[in-house]
């Protein structure tokens, strides 16, 4: 498979991630109960809304036989992509859902969808020789990672305090 075809297939997996990914913060963002966690979610389908429109113009100049177009606006913090997000333990999470079910099965997906982008990007990160496409994938990597810690922030509050921080 050529170095084209192989960020093609990645792209088109992101694509697909960042768009189910908005749909389920928007329908999460519509059944909470709380003004924060309706405001969180909200927040997170605008990102992944910006993500999937980077992606799908990646998408694009790489279809029509292009490379990676530099995103200037980008900056890249140093990450370490050897790093793992790795799920609490399942077991954890059946102990706690019962405080409150809903909020909480909605976290704990968000959890796992923000885990296989992350996963995604780094991946394509360490794996592509082209220098934009590797900071375009390190910078969606650091936003996978703003998203776990912020909905690992809220599911972590609202088990141990009963509420969104």
């Amino acid at each position: 498979m050529s170095d084209n075809q192989k960020a093609l297939e990645i792209l088109s997996q992101a694509l697909k991630l960042e768009q189910e990914g908005r749909e389920f913060y928007l329908k999460a963002a519509e059944e909470t109960l709380s003004e924060k966690g309706r405001a969180m979610f909200l927040s997170l389908a605008d990102d992944e809304k910006m993500h999937a429109e980077m992606v799908l113009r990646q998408l694009h100049v790489l279809e029509g036989g292009g490379s990676y177009v530099l995103l200037p606006a980008l900056s890249v913090r140093p990450i370490d992509l050897e790093v793992k997000i790795f799920p609490p333990e399942r077991t954890e999470i059946e102990k706690r859902i019962g405080v409150n079910p809903n909020e909480l099965d909605a976290l704990h997906v968000a959890l796992e969808n923000e885990m296989k982008s992350y996963d995604l990007y780094r991946a394509a990160a360490k794996a592509t020789r082209d220098e934009a496409g590797k900071r375009l994938y390190e910078w969606l990597t650091q936003a996978e990672l703003t998203h776990f810690n912020l909905l690992m922030n809220n599911y972590e509050a609202l088990v141990s305090l009963g509420g969104w921080v």
